[in-house]
């Protein structure tokens, strides 16, 4: 029995040590840093940047998870649209692209990045690349819930999100997505064994308000 309970702390151990984060930063530097690039990434689209204070609430949330102090996942999701979800994980792709390409680390990693389409899309076409995408250290997947819930290939029935989470899941890989679905229409799209696996996966950010789009 001890040699089977030191093997499980080892096993804990050992995962939760190569798990991803920005734990040596200070929380408001990176606070700072985020704003910057959620701003960068506001203008490059030309458009206006409207900095209140649910704006700098959800960075500094952001923040805080990139430091590795919740869960290994974050949802950033609500049925408003224009709010800003895909504005703040794309200001934490290009953060963490910059930080690990720069005097902050000798590591270099970058975040890839593709559309729930895609992926779905990549499953039947490019099998290649969805296991690529599964197989990921950092992945950001934009929009969950516009992509098929399952494909049919060969008679069988398969869901390229499902299955791709479960293998993040127990890997505890970093993983950011995005969704303009509701609490209850994530439950009903997925249904509750996957919703409630999300919601041990995932820290959940809720959007709401009016669209920032002009």
């Amino acid at each position: 029995m001890e040699g089977l309970l030191r093997m499980l702390n080892h096993q804990i151990h050992q995962r939760t040590e190569t798990r991803f984060s920005l734990s040596q930063m200070d929380h408001k530097e990176l606070s700072a840093m985020l704003l910057n690039c959620y701003k960068a990434e506001v203008i490059k689209r030309n458009a206006q940047f409207i900095q209140d204070s649910t704006t700098e609430e959800r960075i500094s949330k952001a923040a805080k998870w990139m430091m590795g102090k919740n869960k290994f996942g974050l949802m950033l999701y609500g049925s408003s649209c224009g709010t800003g979800k895909t504005t703040l994980a794309n200001a934490m792709c290009n953060l963490v692209n910059y930080l690990f390409d720069s005097c902050y680390s000798n590591e270099r990693k970058s975040v890839y990045r593709v559309t729930a389409i895609n992926l779905a899309k990549a499953y039947s076409e490019n099998p290649d690349l969805y296991k690529r995408l599964v197989n990921q250290e950092l992945l950001f997947i934009d929009d969950i819930g516009t992509e098929p819930v399952s494909l049919k290939i060969y008679g069988n029935e398969f869901s390229p999100i499902t299955e791709l989470l479960y293998t993040r899941y127990d890997r505890q890989s970093w993983t950011v997505i995005t969704s303009n679905l509701s609490d209850k229409q994530i439950s009903d799209r997925y249904g509750e064994r996957i919703d409630d696996r999300l919601r041990e996966m995932f820290d959940r950010m809720h959007f709401q308000g009016k669209s920032y789009r002009k």
